[in-house]
C-alpha cells in the first residue's frame, strides 16, 4: 500500500503524471469490480483446491506410514 501511495505521489508532482494517476485509479476500480463479481467463485475454487491437496497429502501420509 505504501508503494502505491509513493507511486501516486511521484506522479502527482508533474503534469504528465496526472494521466498516469487517472489510469492507476481506473485500474484499481476495475480490479475491485472483478474481485467483487467473482469473489464467491474464487472462494469455492480455493476451498475445493485446498481440500483436494489436503486429501492427497493425508492419503500419501497414510500410505507412507503403513
Amino acid at each position: 500500500m505504501l508503494m502505491l501511495l509513493n507511486l501516486l505521489g511521484q506522479r502527482v508532482r508533474n503534469e504528465r503524471g496526472v494521466v498516469s494517476v487517472e489510469w492507476i485509479i481506473l485500474a484499481i476500480v476495475i480490479m475491485v469490480a472483478i474481485v467483487a463479481a467473482f469473489a464467491p467463485t474464487f472462494q469455492t475454487a480455493l476451498t475445493n483446491g485446498v481440500n483436494a491437496v489436503s486429501t492427497a497429502l493425508s492419503s500419501q501420509a497414510t500410505a507412507a506410514g503403513s
